[in-house]
């Protein structure tokens, strides 16, 4: 069945944010929401452990509840940022900010 006159909802997502220069917001928003489920691939505990906080010109704000696992971000930083910006198909990401 064809369907004229209709759009993907992703592709006509990704221009009305960039006619309303709502970009940013909108690859804040993927990058937070997403972060558990990319870093888990790098981190088991990342579910439990860690938490998306911020994401503001290119820096990813993560929270840690050891220092252990701050650690393991900190060492794993250029892959999970590789990974995510694979998932956002942007080079949007470009440094892991650690708190703990």
């Amino acid at each position: 069945m064809s369907y004229k006159n209709f759009s993907r909802i992703d592709k006509v997502l990704g221009k009305t944010a960039k006619n309303y220069n709502l970009e940013s917001a909108l690859y804040k928003h993927k990058t937070l929401k997403h972060w558990h489920e990319i870093a888990s691939a790098f981190l088991d505990e990342a579910k439990e452990l860690t938490k998306a906080i911020n994401f503001e010109k290119g820096v990813l704000t993560v929270a840690c509840l050891s220092r252990e696992v701050a650690t393991q971000v900190k060492f794993l930083a250029q892959r999970i940022i590789y990974a995510l910006n694979q998932f956002l198909g942007k080079q949007m990401v470009f440094a892991i900010y650690v708190e703990t």
